[in-house]
């Protein structure tokens, strides 16, 4: 090899722009990759697109953050800060949980607040509460600390961590967990509905999830300013401050292989981008059926995912309004 010759960069292309997509781009185009983002959608931010309307502006999807360090750390990968970009502000409370007969529960980080709340509504469990945290503190030791980076490509790599999640018993649903701690039906409704905000059902979801309690509790939750668009627009703005390229209204027809190897990605018109790596941010299923659908390698994933049973999204209704609801 002369001294003079480049190692050419690889290409790499990310379908879709969700955190997904655009954090993985950020983790590319850092590491040295040339990438390129298309995204089918004239904005970017996938689920959290952003809709405007009669001077309203509309933040879909996602809108707490729970683990601001994992949105640091794609800041940190290139030296700069998040603060820079977008200005994250803490929530208090979580949560304002109000039921049909009136009954409202305020929860936040104070241990304290949530306690006095408690004995408010049934002294009993007040004990029971602080058995189920040191329970989601374990749980998140042992299914997020240690296994945050741990890929579960398949059951065995999942089996060689079973014996913590077995201890754990993993097996049983949030909602099963909840009960074993807290006798008032309401306060469990309270302590288990967190594995929605994960499209998981709090009766079948394992309990695990139970974690995003703990997680809540030690981290708090975040709000950007300006909603999650802005913190979007921060990530794209990062992605093209490494040199990074974005294209909206682009949407992928097809990944070209060939031997088993990427080659492409082809659009709705017929024009091909050249790459080597290529990361699908969009659904699952469309990815293995539609876009990978001349590769005889995964040809089997779509009817395993077809057996599947798929949790549901939430179901959403935006408006505006010109009054102000203080409850």
């Amino acid at each position: 090899m002369s001294h003079g010759h480049v190692k050419k960069k690889t290409r790499a292309v990310v379908i879709g722009s969700g955190f997904g997509g655009l954090a993985t781009a950020i983790r590319l185009q850092s590491a040295g990759y040339e990438t390129v983002i298309f995204e089918k959608r004239d904005l970017p931010g996938g689920r959290a697109y952003v809709f405007k309307d009669k001077g309203f502006t509309f933040d879909a999807g996602p809108t707490v953050i729970t683990a601001p360090e994992c949105l640091e750390e794609l800041f940190e990968l290139s030296g700069r800060k998040l603060s820079d970009y977008v200005e994250l502000m803490e929530v208090s409370p979580f949560y304002r949980l109000v039921w049909g007969d009136g009954y409202q529960f305020d929860y936040d980080k104070d241990l304290g607040h949530t306690l006095d709340q408690i004995r408010k509504k049934s002294p009993g469990d007040v004990e029971g509460y602080k058995r189920f945290l040191e329970y989601s503190k374990e749980v998140f030791d042992e299914g997020y600390t240690k296994l945050v980076h741990v890929p579960f490509l398949n059951f065995w790599s999942m089996l060689k961590v079973a014996p913590q999640l077995i201890r754990l018993r993993a097996d049983r649903s949030v909602y099963a967990t909840i009960k074993r701690f807290i006798k008032d039906p309401q306060l469990r409704e309270a302590f288990s509905f967190h594995s929605l905000l994960v499209g998981g059902n709090p009766f079948k979801t394992s309990s695990i999830y139970t974690l995003i309690h703990y997680l809540e509790r030690s981290w708090g939750v975040w709000f950007p300013r300006g909603g999650t668009g802005a913190l979007v627009r921060g990530l794209v703005k990062l992605f093209e401050d490494l040199g990074g390229k974005f294209e909206c209204n682009a949407e992928v027809d097809e990944v070209i292989t060939k031997d088993g190897r990427v080659q492409g990605v082809r659009f709705r018109n017929g024009r091909v981008h050249p790459c080597e790596v290529v990361v699908s941010n969009g659904d699952v299923m469309h990815t293995y059926k539609k876009l990978l659908r001349g590769e005889a390698a995964v040809s089997a994933m779509p009817r395993k995912l077809e057996r599947m049973d798929w949790s549901m999204s939430l179901f959403l209704i935006y408006f505006g309004t010109k009054k102000q609801y203080p409850n």
